[in-house]
């Protein structure tokens, strides 16, 4: 009795150690031993399913968020900066040779990426005040730049501000188009003695049915886009804009209390009476 009791009990000891660790096989996905160890309770980002395991989204742990919501792509954190880059604004261009690493023979180039901090609010005040304060593009015009930043303004402006920056783009003149708001027109007068403020703030931040370009321009980029913007107002003035010549640095029609033209500084108030 006592070696049929030890076989009955040995073979319930292998069918249970089996249904543990039984191996996958066709549509059988098997067992696994401490499952907990091949598949992690914490959250997974990126990831709608989750491990049945995984009670995050639990209603009785006061969770407020879907698991649609907290599977989205995550961005990254405000005020950080990717290793191996260099999150700095310069408004001296002579200063990018020092991180671009040509100010010693073993000096280590840093990329520059979009992470350049930017201290204004996406307000109106903050808009008018960073037209006024942004003034100098830090990047210098070159030919390689104008190049470079073409087909970028072509992808994520020329589509609605035009080829010529007139407003234009293939968005706007399609047949039956139903455009909510028509376009700036980048090469009119107003645009041309606009402070660079106002372009960067606005790549920054979008305008109206604009969006902003923070996560798809860098912040090189939108320097060079910026410089390929003037080249356009200066081929509509049949002026030049290139390495070699800015005439359109000439052009001066800032509205009252607003920065000059493209590269220049607005004139000190004068000083009080009296004084």
């Amino acid at each position: 009795m006592k070696y049929a009791i030890g076989a009955i009990l040995g073979v319930a000891l292998f069918a249970w150690m089996f249904s543990l660790c039984s191996p996958a096989g066709k549509n059988k996905t098997g067992h696994e031993y401490m499952p907990d160890m091949y598949h992690p309770v914490s959250y997974e980002a990126n990831q709608y399913s989750a491990y049945h395991w995984n009670h995050w989204n639990a209603a009785e742990d006061g969770q407020t968020f879907s698991k649609a919501e907290l599977s989205q792509p995550r961005g990254k954190v405000s005020g950080t900066v990717p290793r191996g880059y260099t999150g700095v604004y310069y408004t001296d261009a002579s200063a990018l040779d020092i991180v671009r690493g040509k100010n010693a023979p073993n000096a280590i180039a840093a990329p520059i990426n979009g992470e350049a901090p930017f201290t204004y609010a996406n307000t109106e005040d903050d808009r008018l005040r960073c037209e006024k304060e942004m003034v100098a593009n830090p990047f210098p015009i070159t030919k390689s730049g104008l190049d470079r930043a073409k087909p970028l303004y072509d992808v994520y402006c020329g589509v609605c501000h035009g080829a010529k920056g007139d407003g234009q783009g293939v968005l706007v003149t399609v047949p039956d188009a139903k455009y909510p708001a028509a376009p700036k027109n980048l090469i009119g007068d107003d645009m041309i003695a606009a402070g660079n403020g106002r372009y960067y703030f606005a790549m920054v931040y979008g305008k109206n049915v604009m969006g902003g370009y923070t996560d798809k321009l860098s912040y090189e980029e939108r320097w060079q886009v910026m410089h390929y913007i003037r080249s356009l107002q200066a081929k509509s003035k049949n002026l030049e804009y290139s390495e070699k010549a800015n005439s359109l640095s000439n052009i001066e029609k800032p509205a009252k209390g607003e920065a000059t033209g493209p590269g220049r500084v607005a004139p000190p108030p004068p000083p009080p009476a009296g004084k």
